[in-house]
């Protein structure tokens, strides 16, 4: 028989707990909360679940840390405590992640001036993003990474930037067809360091926009194909790797090479060709398409083919 005994009642818990760094917890138990908060006030990352809007127990805990910067929240609830709570912080949180953009976290971003990771997994659609983010400044912002969030939105969290993003990642995004030529132009702009980025071949000059990245962000490693590219842009699309991308890319995450490559020749030509170009990196290739011939993968020492998620 599994008995439970609180962490809290073994002996020695005092002072093991007092110097704890670091909190993950899916507890909705807020005596917990409660029983940490008078042992525990050095926690710097904190990743809990939120079962309901109250969770006194958290917001206690939250109040009596001496300086958070890593903050992780998971649930669907405004939480107008728990963020009020994390006011005591603005200055020293760098990082924050959550499962839904509400407005009460909206009136908390601005004042976290130095804010470097911003990650929104916004689960179903409800997008109360957008009606908040024109307003917001993320100058000292570093990673964006943000999923099923329409893109206009990360558009304008980029353009309030200033200059030192390296790492943008765009997932399941959707209401995107009309944006992406306007995403790739803010990505040229606005982001002269970004080493990792989503981009979009999908719609008129986005090809183009492209090309601009591949000259003005000359500390490209890394680029994400999102979805499905334009089959009239394929060819382009390889000349450009080929002959226009920085020599720092070395990449690329397709999500089906079959789309570039009609046949196992014409990947076995496309890279003979980057072989050849002097200064090139190895090629680090990730694909969903299994079709491809691990002849031609081991052959050419296609790096992380299988893979399928380029690793940021």
């Amino acid at each position: 028989m599994l008995l439970y005994y609180p962490i809290l009642k073994y002996p020695g818990a005092n002072i093991s707990l007092s110097n704890l760094y670091e909190l993950y917890s899916i507890t909705y138990d807020q005596d917990f909360y409660y029983g940490l908060a008078q042992i525990c006030k050095s926690i710097e990352k904190l990743h809990v679940v939120i079962d309901y809007e109250e969770s006194p127990g958290v917001v206690k805990l939250i109040e009596m840390q001496t300086q958070i910067k890593y903050v992780f929240l998971d649930g669907y609830y405004e939480c107008k405590k728990i963020i009020q709570a994390l006011k005591k912080h603005v200055n020293s949180i760098i990082h924050l992640e959550m499962a839904q953009y509400t407005s009460s976290i909206h009136f908390l971003i601005p004042k976290l001036i130095n804010l470097r990771y911003l990650k929104v997994v916004d689960y179903y659609y409800y997008c109360t993003l957008k009606k908040y983010v024109i307003y917001l400044n993320h100058h000292n912002l570093q990673v964006l990474d943000l999923h099923r969030i329409s893109l206009d939105i990360a558009i304008n969290i980029i353009k309030s930037t200033n200059g030192n993003l390296w790492k943008i990642r765009i997932g399941y995004t959707h209401q995107y067809y009309d944006k992406a030529k306007e995403y790739n132009q803010t990505i040229h702009k606005y982001c002269p360091n970004i080493k990792y980025v989503t981009v979009f071949l999908n719609e008129g000059g986005t090809l183009e926009e492209l090309e601009k990245i591949f000259i003005k962000c000359q500390h490209l490693e890394a680029i994400y194909i999102y979805k499905k590219i334009n089959y009239k842009y394929i060819d382009k699309f390889l000349n450009l790797l080929l002959e226009s991308a920085p020599l720092t890319l070395c990449k690329i995450h397709i999500c089906n090479i079959s789309d570039c490559f009609s046949s196992n020749e014409s990947l076995k030509l496309f890279l003979i060709d980057w072989g050849h170009h002097k200064g090139k990196k190895t090629l680090h290739l990730y694909s969903s398409d299994t079709g491809i011939n691990s002849d031609i993968v081991h052959k050419y020492d296609i790096k992380d083919f299988w893979n399928y998620y380029i690793s940021w």
